[in-house]
């Protein structure tokens, strides 16, 4: 499962700092500060919006520590990306449809930060695959969804496929369906767990 965004930068790592730290004002976001890792690697930035944050200690201060507070810029092999954790961990986890809504805000604006600083366009999916079974009530309202939506996909019952079953597994640590691969341009994938309405359509460029 992904847990993080990363993007190769077009910037090298001093300037992808201060493109974050310039960018993030526009979206709503504050640098605290920032961490250098050791030996040179990689700085981190602290960073946080007001509104997410008491939003969430009122819907559930239990989930206080899966919204991404940090800005990953790391250099390896001559190569500087940048990243954030996924806000989407906080909405699978959760069933409060505040909480969802605010994983979705959350990760479209950290993902317009992320390719700001980093100088880089959004990804462009390519291929949905619905991971689901025979008798799951979520995969069959999600399939319909899909349908109803007029989005493309293909689907795999892991009930009926013990390959794709170990595959899904193994790409994401999930027992449980549906589980939605997002294919990109390039070959990077993530992953939707759950029948997240809000993820799916901010993903997929649906029109609500």
């Amino acid at each position: 499962m992904n847990i993080a965004y990363f993007r190769k930068s077009t910037f090298d790592r001093k300037q992808t700092v201060d493109n974050v730290r310039t960018q993030a004002q526009k979206f709503g976001l504050t640098v605290l500060g920032t961490t250098e890792l050791p030996g040179g690697n990689g700085t981190i930035l602290h960073v946080c919006n007001p509104t997410w944050m008491g939003n969430l200690v009122a819907s559930d201060a239990n989930l206080l520590g899966l919204l991404p507070c940090a800005i990953a810029v790391l250099t390896k092999n001559d190569e500087v990306r940048i990243g954030v954790g996924s806000p989407t961990v906080l909405g699978s986890i959760s069933q409060h449809p505040a909480i969802a809504q605010l994983a979705s805000e959350a990760d479209k604006t950290l993902k317009e930060l992320i390719h700001a600083s980093a100088g880089v366009q959004p990804l462009k999916p390519s291929g949905v695959k619905l991971y689901s079974t025979t008798t799951c009530p979520y995969c069959k309202a999600e399939a319909a969804w899909l349908d109803e939506k007029k989005v493309a996909y293909k689907e795999v019952h892991v009930d009926l496929d013990q390959k794709e079953a170990e595959d899904m597994v193994k790409k994401t640590g999930q027992m449980g369906v549906p589980v939605t691969a997002i294919q990109y341009e390039g070959g990077e994938e993530e992953y939707i767990i759950g029948f997240d309405r809000a993820h799916l359509t901010q993903t997929l460029g649906i029109t609500p």
